[in-house]
Formats: C-alpha cells, structure tokens, sequence
C-alpha cells in the first residue's frame, strides 16, 4: 500500500496534467526496492507532506503501519461544479493535526480551486509550528514556467492546452520530479512544491489550476 490519502491527479482530456509518481509495482512490474519504497511515500503524490513525514507508516514487507484510520469523504454536485471535502487523522497520532482538503471543480473543468487546511485535533495537546509541503507532480511533457511574483506558474501541455497554477500562500518552487510508467520504466518530470507551515491555531493554503489557452 501507499501513504497517498488526499493525492489527486488532474487531466484535460487525454492530456495528464497532475500525476502521482506511479505504483507500478502494483502493476506487477519490476522496480528496484528502494524506488519502490520511495513510491509508497507520501512525498511521491501529489497531496500535502507534514513534516517530511508519511501520513502512514510504511513497513518493509510493502504493508502500511499506523497512521490513517478515518477518512471522511463528501462529494456534493452544485449547479456550476463540484465540490469535493476530504479528511484525515493521519497527522493526529504523531503531530496533532488533521488535514482536510476541499477541492472545487468548474461544471466545464477548466477551474480547479482547492484549500488544504490543517487543525489542531481535538483531544490533543496543543500542536507545535511545523514546516509544509504541498506538492503537485507535473506529468511528462508539462513544462513549468514561474511567474515572476514566486506565487503562479504556466504550465504548457507538450501538443496540449496551457494551464495556470497559482497559490495563495507560501513560497512556490519548482523541482526535480519522476513518473514511472506501468512497464516500471521512469521518467524525468517536475513538481510544484509550496512551501508554508502548519500553526497551533490552523493554517490553510489556496491554490488554483485554470486552463488559459
């Protein structure tokens, strides 16, 4: 199993836009062990990182340890989209914190607006400022282009559509990322990485893909 709760990938059509790095090992494909593990982290997905830490333990013999143990989960279809709220108690056992994700889909999927949220959990002592990572890996053949505010990006679809990522807080970089295809063979990417803290009293982050061309 994966520490993937939360992860979304994101498509325009047959054009993949957002990816997770790839579970091709569940596919039955080989991949040596250690990036094998790797693609069980939550790092590797794309979804928020407390910490640098999975959002469920990951053992050796490929099965998950502790971490996730409810998950709530509510779609509603609204007259122009849809809207998507997700949580977990992933965070809660170790760092005190629940994440939520509320994710607002455009009727014509051309606008994608989410907030991750993170709370201090009830029945817990109070949680310390830790550092986060939202990451969103790009899939092969998205080329990142940062916006000069260090808050956005263009994102050009190679004989595809160009999209727009902007977020609300934090600090936006761009890094080294990979995919690895269902036949196990990996493939060079890139990730958008924001970087912002979790605070005793809640924080959250808004972020935006909107199609511009």
């Amino acid at each position: 199993g994966c520490a993937s709760t939360g992860a979304i990938e994101l498509s325009d059509g047959p054009h993949r836009l957002v990816v997770n790095c790839g579970g091709a090992a569940l596919g039955g494909a080989w991949i040596p062990a250690d990036l094998a593990q790797g693609l069980r982290t939550t790092a590797a997905h794309s979804t928020l990182v407390l910490d640098d830490s999975n959002s469920t333990a990951l053992l050796p013999d490929g099965t998950l340890g502790k971490g996730v143990t409810e998950v709530e989960l509510n779609r509603q279809e609204l007259e122009n989209g849809s809207r998507i709220d997700l949580s977990h108690d992933g965070y809660v056992r170790r760092l005190g914190y629940v994440h939520r994700r509320l994710l607002l889909v455009s009727g014509d999927g051309k606008e994608i607006r989410g907030e991750d949220m993170l709370t201090p959990a009830e029945r817990r002592r109070k949680p310390v400022t830790l550092p986060v990572q939202l990451r969103f890996h790009l899939a092969p053949g998205v080329e990142p282009t940062p916006t000069a505010d260090g808050l956005g990006a263009l994102l050009r679809i190679d004989l595809g559509p160009l999209w727009q990522f902007r977020a609300g807080a934090g600090k936006l970089a761009i890094e080294e990322s990979l995919w690895v295809d269902p036949d196990g063979r990996p493939h060079p990417t890139r990730q958008l990485v924001v970087t912002a803290e979790a605070l005793p009293g809640g924080s959250s982050i808004g972020w935006l893909f909107k199609r511009v061309g």
